[in-house]
C-alpha cells in the first residue's frame, strides 16, 4: 500500500498519545520479526527514549517494509482486547481508517483485516499479502470434464469460446464473494478465498458455479453439448508467493487438486472434511457422501438439489 505523508504523521501522533515506547516496540515486534527499536534507531540503551522519537522510527520502518496495514490491524486488536489484562485506547483510529479507505481499502470485521475494495480493483493478493506470509486459505478447484474430446469434436475455436464463458462465470461467482482467481490454465482453474467466512464463501461460489452452468447449458451453450465440470473445495495453510506456480506445489493446493480429480464426480462439487466441519447445517445438509469408495468427501450436485 502506498502511504501518504498525512497518514504517517497521524499514525505517529496516535502512537505518541496512546502508548509508551516499550509498548510501541512490543506491537512492532508482533508485526516485524525480531524488531529492535534501539538497534534500528541507534539510540543509546542508557538514555530514555521520547515517545515521539520512538513513534517516528517505528512508523517509518513499518512503512518502508510494507507492514503498514498489518501494524494498524495490530493496533485495532490492542484497542479492542488490551494486553496482559490492561486496557489500551488507541487515539485517532477513526481518522486513520478514513485515510486507508481513501486508498481503496475496506475493513473486514470477520477477520480483522484490511482488503482492497473490490469495487475499485481486484488483484491476486487482495492488495495486502506479503511474500512468504502464511495464512489459512480456502480453495475452489474447477476442471472441465472430457476437455480433449470437446476440442476434438467441436474444434479449438468453439472450445475456447465455451471456456471463456466458463471463466466469466467462475470469476463472477468467486469475486462476488471476495475470492480471487489464482490460476487458469487450459481447462482447469483455481480460486482462492481469505476474508470473512472463507470456507462458506468458497463453497457458495462453487454451488453458484454449478447453478449458473446449468442455466448456461440450457440457454447459452454454443458447442451443442453440455459443458461439464468437476469442482472441489478444501482449506488449509498456504505460504503466499507472487509466483502462482510455486503456490500450486504446496500441500493444500495439491490436496484440492487431488480431491477434484479423484473424489469428485462430473457435474459435482466436493468438500473435504476440513471444510465440512466449518459449514452451517443449512448448507452442509445439501451435501451427500461421494460415490467413490474410500472417499471422505461430501458431494453436491444441481441434479440432486432439484430432485
Amino acid at each position: 500500500m502506498k502511504v501518504k505523508g498525512a497518514l504517517s504523521q497521524m499514525l505517529k501522533k496516535s502512537l505518541n498519545e496512546s502508548l509508551t515506547p516499550d509498548m510501541m516496540e512490543r506491537v512492532a515486534q508482533d508485526v516485524i520479526p525480531d524488531y529492535d527499536l534501539r538497534r534500528r534507531s541507534g539510540f543509546p540503551a542508557n538514555i530514555p527514549m521520547q515517545g515521539l522519537t520512538a513513534a517516528s522510527r517505528i512508523v517509518d520502518d513499518v512503512v518502508a517494509e510494507d507492514y503498514i496495514l498489518h501494524f494498524i490491524e495490530r493496533l485495532v486488536l490492542l484497542d479492542k482486547e488490551g494486553f496482559m489484562g490492561r486496557s489500551y485506547r488507541i487515539a485517532g483510529l477513526r481518522e486513520i481508517f478514513k485515510f486507508i479507505a481513501a486508498e481503496a481499502y475496506i475493513w473486514d470485521a470477520d477477520t480483522g483485516r484490511f482488503m482492497e475494495d473490490p469495487r475499485i480493483r481486484r488483484t491476486q493478493n487482495w492488495g495486502r499479502l506479503l511474500q512468504g506470509e502464511e495464512l489459512r486459505f480456502s480453495l475452489l478447484r474447477v476442471d472441465v470434464v472430457t476437455n480433449s474430446r470437446i476440442v476434438k469434436v467441436h474444434g479449438e475455436t468453439a472450445a475456447r469460446g465455451a471456456y471463456d464463458d466458463l471463466r466469466s462465470i467462475l470469476s463472477r461467482c468467486a469475486e462476488r464473494r471476495s475470492g480471487r482467481i489464482w490460476s487458469w490454465e487450459g481447462d482447469g482453474a483455481l480460486a482462492a478465498f481469505l476474508f470473512g467466512h472463507s470456507t462458506t464463501s468458497s463453497v457458495l461460489a462453487g454451488m453458484a458455479l454449478l447453478h449458473e452452468l446449468f442455466i448456461y447449458n440450457l440457454a447459452y451453450n454454443r458447442i451443442g453439448e453440455p459443458l461439464r465440470v468437476r469442482a472441489a473445495v478444501h482449506t488449509g495453510p498456504i505460504r503466499y508467493l507472487p509466483d502462482v506456480g510455486e503456490i500450486l506445489t504446496q500441500e493444500t493446493c495439491r490436496e484440492v487438486i487431488e480431491s477434484e480429480s479423484r473424489w469428485t464426480p462430473p457435474d459435482g462439487l466436493s468438500i473435504s472434511p476440513a471444510v465440512a466441519g466449518t459449514l452451517d447445517r443449512v448448507i452442509l445438509d445439501r451435501f451427500r457422501p461421494g460415490p467413490e469408495a474410500g472417499s471422505r468427501a461430501l458431494v453436491y450436485s444441481v441434479g440432486a438439489s432439484l430432485a
